[in-house]
């Protein structure tokens, strides 16, 4: 299955909204989410962590100084397109990455996916660059690779829930549309679902641990077969010292369910009872 990255698209006009997104539709590797507030701008850019954000706002600098307020670590790269009669130059932060563009001259022919596109290849390849910069062997996990993890796999958890609410919103809608709206409306439902239970996004996390704990997994999986690939899940979380509280948010599940789990997992790896789970994971050999 394919996993979209997504695009963050914000403006305070509904046309300016869907003059953009038929400039880029052909971009259909990418997911675009839209929003027409502030606040909302702000929300999605921490649950979703979008590749890029593009803003088309009467007042972008309004847009930038509010993200940078509520996320002093905020480094998502911007495009903010402008209007003729915005002559105000935008103050920004120096390690802010922003590409501006006139509005008109990018919703003319091909200009703003071209543009779009050209930024987004920017961006891979300083990636790259600086993933081959911070590479560290196997098994040599720094603290900032331990928050990374850890950070991943909590906006993970922020990014399914913000879908479960908008999937709710979309069926309290429903009933109160017309047909070819409906049609649209369970469209977007569908690709919910698929996007929140997408496998790509164990896979990607099992990259990133497996990088820091390798072998683990497999070890694990050989001594105990008869492991589930949520009971994987959630020995990795341990093995991450994850607290119960954040367990029990990234599985979805209550109090009571983390204490069954653990009890389930202890019978399956034939542990005593007075062992703990949590210390037998993390010093199991990897």
């Amino acid at each position: 299955m394919t996993t979209h990255e997504n695009i963050l698209i914000g403006s305070d006009t509904s046309s300016s909204l869907a003059a953009i997104l038929k400039s880029l539709q052909t971009m259909d590797q990418y997911s675009f989410i839209t929003a027409t507030r502030v606040s909302d701008i702000v929300q999605l850019s921490k649950s979703i962590q979008p590749t890029l954000l593009i803003l088309s706002f009467r007042d972008n600098q309004n847009v930038i100084n509010s993200l940078l307020s509520y996320h002093r670590d905020f480094s998502i790269p911007l495009v903010c397109l402008r209007t003729r009669n915005e002559h105000r130059k935008l103050q920004l932060r120096d390690n802010l990455v922003v590409f501006t563009q006139l509005f008109e001259y990018g919703m003319q022919s091909n200009n703003l996916i071209t543009n779009i596109l050209g930024i987004l290849n920017l961006i891979k390849k300083t990636q790259a660059v600086s993933i081959s910069k911070t590479f560290v062997p196997k098994g040599k996990l720094t603290e900032d690779q331990s928050k990374d993890l850890t950070r991943y796999t909590l906006e993970l958890d922020q990014k399914k829930a913000l879908l479960d609410k908008i999937k709710e919103r979309i069926k309290q809608l429903y009933s109160n549309v017309d047909a070819s709206t409906k049609t649209q409306l369970m469209s977007i439902v569908n690709t919910i679902k698929m996007t929140r239970n997408d496998q790509k996004h164990w896979e990607d996390f099992k990259h990133y641990f497996e990088n820091v704990n390798p072998n683990f997994l497999k070890k694990l999986s050989a001594k105990f077969p008869c492991l589930t690939e949520k009971d994987l899940k959630y020995c990795c979380y341990l093995k991450m010292n994850m607290s119960n509280e954040d367990i029990r948010l990234i599985l979805g599940i209550n109090q009571e369910s983390v204490r069954t789990h653990k009890y389930r997992l202890k019978k399956k790896m034939v542990l005593e009872k007075d062992q703990d789970l949590r210390n037998y994971i993390q010093t199991f050999v990897n």
